[in-house]
């Protein structure tokens, strides 16, 4: 996103083009949008979830069924819905209003009921309790390092004992997307894109962060955290990777 100020840029995503916002596929456009693309954005989102908890049978726990389950960064609901139909309970969390508001939307329209939506900050004020799945997916890489390390030990406070985290980090992107990626900073440049693609001149780019994996490592290290897989991701150079982990139990409990 252009500019230091990426939760604002992000409610203009979720304002104008809410879809798009959340995966930036020209489908996805709110001119484009039609009832086969929203049927093609939801159905994504249920493969999504069950390649994730494929991924925690799999490599941690064979009997795996999450109870409560919180989304960081849920956007317009694409997978708190298909969680929600997994577990008793599910929070999204975002910092867009606008986001939410049309998150609850499609939980009202698909008669899901068991799920709480609040709206993010840096300290995850409004987040409660412990979850014992604590997911978020394609959402760090659009914030800025230093602050997503952060959020990410608050995700942490919030995993419960045995609990698994399914989490989403970019750490590096191909020769191409750096050439992209040094353009897109050009303000004149970002200006033109908008005005070729018939958007508001206003319109921010999303910004795209890579984590050092080491620091992320060491953080779970520090929790006692130490199954951890994961599943390497690439889009469109964007070179990612979920990561799987599993806290440790508590006391008492064995294992």
């Amino acid at each position: 996103m252009l500019g230091r100020n990426t939760d604002r840029a992000w409610e203009k995503f979720g304002v104008r083009d809410p879809y798009y916002g959340v995966t930036a596929q020209a489908a996805f456009h709110r001119e484009s949008l039609d009832e086969a693309a929203r049927a093609d954005f939801f159905e994504r989102g249920e493969a999504h979830v069950e390649r994730v908890l494929a991924a925690i049978r799999e490599d941690l726990d064979v009997d795996y069924v999450p109870r409560r389950v919180l989304d960081f960064g849920c956007g317009v609901g694409r997978l708190v819905i298909p969680f929600a139909r997994r577990a008793e309970h599910v929070l999204g969390a975002d910092v867009s209003p606008s986001m939410l508001a049309e998150a609850r939307r499609n939980c009202t329209e698909r008669g899901v009921q068991n799920v709480r939506f609040v709206r993010s900050d840096d300290a995850l004020s409004q987040v409660e309790g412990t979850y014992d799945l604590v997911h978020s997916y394609i959402v760090f890489q659009h914030i800025p390092v230093r602050r997503g390390l952060r959020l990410f030990e608050r995700l942490l406070d919030h995993l419960a004992p045995g609990g698994v985290g399914a989490l989403h980090f970019t750490f590096a992107r191909s020769r191409k997307r750096r050439v992209i990626a040094l353009l897109k900073a050009i303000p004149l440049v970002t200006s033109l894109s908008n005005v070729v693609r018939g958007r508001p001149l206003s319109t921010p780019q999303m910004q795209m962060n890579a984590y050092d994996l080491n620091a992320l490592f060491m953080r779970l290290h520090r929790r006692g955290i130490r199954r951890i897989h994961a599943r390497l991701t690439n889009h469109g150079g964007e070179l990612g990777a979920l990561l799987f982990f599993q806290a440790p139990p508590a006391a008492g409990d064995g294992a």
